[in-house]
């Protein structure tokens, strides 16, 4: 995993603009040390697979000396943890334990060398054994082959970016946004993990559906709650500046958890370190579009925010297919992997260079810095009627993601949840794919569409397309459909951002794009329960097909009113 991980940042570096000749000058201390420790590693794997356990370990403990020594090379404390936990569940059972059934379930051959071994019932740190199945590899990893693919990713990627600089170019291959956008990725992958993990966590604690379901609130309401004030936050401490922050701190607060568990603490004070870390989310997301103006120039604006939107859909399926495996096979650990997540983020983050200016915050200013971003928002006829436009046309998101999987389960798997579970990730999948092809046509070929036309366009295609899903019978088609609603939210969305970007000052970019999250997630809220209790009724395609018509009808009107039609 390190050698694939080196392998990908170094493809991932070039393609964001780094110089691949910049390897040359790559220094590396105690290099003749890593380079025997490989030798052992290819050795006991390809030349002599009976080889004794220590040869491996020799190997382990080589890498880990390497990486330790060249520890300011950002990437190389993963490599040292990642190594280290592999060397110390290797020590303790006499070799790497192996799930027999998770290697089945992969198709993977069993491990025939002499690093691994079977994992029994007295295996000691079983959570950090071979144990994660990984089906697109074919291999079952553990959770140090995971920190060492993300450090060995890490270190090339960044290496072979020039240092980034406030004026450089601001274009998308620019150092700065590929900190920027890495960063994001990483993030936005541990996101899933956490709610995964806490409803996890809850209902093995409690036995109760309704404490479960009060746990997916307390990782879910500070963004609606808080984004006025987390807009306000960010532009008076700098948008970079806060995102940094606040990743630290969720890094800290969800790397607790497992501790406090561990402990057999109270499980409100588990609930107080997720609650306090989405405030830490409320404040980081309204930072996070603010600052992609300053990234970027406003000819690569739409360009921009098409390649965060798109991976930031595939990121998080890929991130919630990851928490699922996570938590079924390490358990509350899980935690971990999101606080790694979060602290990767802060490192990436602090290689950005913007010139940014805090200044004091009281809390009385506060609240009238979050009121004049609600005022902002009123005050501008544009931005008003985006705003009331969007927020009518975009009632049928909240309904269509939380009834989907209970409409696949009940139209396509025979109520079967097993089979349901992967028709389900299939269809998300699909809306990834869309989203993603989207991204990489639509600014090519939308940039002579007036951004007020192109939104209307893709709610009024939404909105087809979520009738059309109602009506479908087949699960080809409807996966077909739904990779198409994933390149019409594309086509809303974009434009919608692009719009708040530039209408807006730098100064005041956030606060405005905390009242905007604030004012969709509190009108969403209601519709998640409501539509939960009708579609007990009347089944979840009626109310699919009816939030589809309601966003047709809203793109209809929209069609018609000036302010939002004909926004250049």
């Amino acid at each position: 995993m390190l050698a694939s991980g080196v392998a990908a940042g170094i493809i991932a570096g070039v393609a964001f603009g780094g110089d691949w000749r910049r390897l040359a000058g790559f220094n590396l201390k105690l290099w003749p040390i890593l380079v025997f420790a490989v030798g052992l590693r290819l050795i006991g794997d390809f030349v002599r697979p009976d080889s004794p356990l220590v040869l491996y370990l020799l190997s382990l403990l080589g890498v880990a000396v390497v990486a330790g020594w060249n520890w300011r090379i950002p990437g190389a404390l993963l490599i040292v943890a990642g190594t280290s936990l592999n060397l110390l569940v290797a020590v303790l059972n006499s070799g790497m334990p192996y799930d027999p059934i998770a290697v089945a379930a992969v198709g993977a051959p069993p491990p025939s060398d002499g690093l691994h071994v079977l994992l029994r019932s007295d295996t000691r740190l079983e959570f950090l054994s071979d144990v994660i199945p990984v089906g697109p590899l074919h291999s079952v990893l553990s959770l140090g082959d995971f920190l060492n693919a993300v450090g060995g990713f890490l270190i090339p990627f960044m290496w072979l970016q020039p240092p980034a600089q406030a004026e450089a170019p601001q274009t998308l291959r620019s150092a700065n946004f590929a900190f920027f956008w890495s960063a994001q990725v990483v993030s936005r992958f541990g996101d899933p993990i956490t709610l995964i993990a806490l409803t996890y966590v809850t209902y093995r604690a409690t036995q109760s559906a309704l404490a479960t379901a009060l746990a997916v609130l307390i990782a879910t309401i500070p963004t609606a709650l808080f984004s006025f004030f987390g807009g306000a936050i960010a532009d008076a401490i700098g948008h970079r500046r806060v995102m940094l922050r606040t990743d630290i701190v969720r890094a800290v607060l969800l790397g607790l958890v497992p501790l406090l568990i561990g402990l057999d603490s109270p499980l409100v004070l588990v609930f107080a370190a997720v609650f306090v870390s989405g405030i830490c989310s409320a404040i980081f997301n309204p930072a996070r579009i603010s600052i992609i103006p300053t990234l970027l120039g406003k000819e690569f604006l739409a360009r921009g925010n098409s390649l965060v939107y798109a991976t930031d859909r595939a990121v998080e399926i890929a991130g919630g297919l990851a928490g699922g495996i996570l938590v079924a096979t390490i358990g509350s650990s899980a935690f971990f992997v999101d606080a790694a997540s979060f602290g990767l983020s802060a490192m990436l983050l602090s290689r950005v260079a913007v010139v940014e200016r805090g200044r004091s915050l009281t809390w009385s200013r506060l609240f009238e810095e979050a009121r004049e971003g609600l005022m902002l928002l009123r005050r501008s006829t544009v931005l008003w009627a985006n705003t009331v436009f969007s927020l009518a046309a975009q009632v049928s998101n909240p309904i269509i993601n939380g009834l989907t999987p209970a409409f696949v389960i009940q139209r396509f798997a025979g109520n079967d949840p097993g089979v349901g579970a992967v028709e389900y990730g299939i269809s998300e999948a699909a809306i990834a794919a869309g989203a993603v092809l989207a991204s990489a046509l639509l600014p090519r070929y939308a940039i002579r569409i007036r951004k007020g036309k192109l939104l209307v366009v893709g709610f009024l295609a939404t909105g087809a397309l979520m009738i059309l899903i109602a009506l479908s019978y087949s699960f080809a088609a409807t996966v077909t459909l739904f990779g198409m609603l994933g390149m019409a939210n594309v086509a809303f969305y974009v434009p919608t951002v692009t719009l708040l970007q530039e209408k807006t000052a730098p100064e005041t970019r956030a606060r405005v794009f905390g009242a905007r999250i604030a004012l969709t997630n509190l009108s969403w809220l209601p519709l998640i329960f409501v539509g939960g209790a009708l579609a007990d009724i009347f089944g979840p395609a009626l109310l699919i097909g009816l939030a589809g018509a309601a966003t047709l009808i809203a793109g209809l009107v929209g069609s018609r009113v000036r302010a939002v039609f004909e926004v250049a």
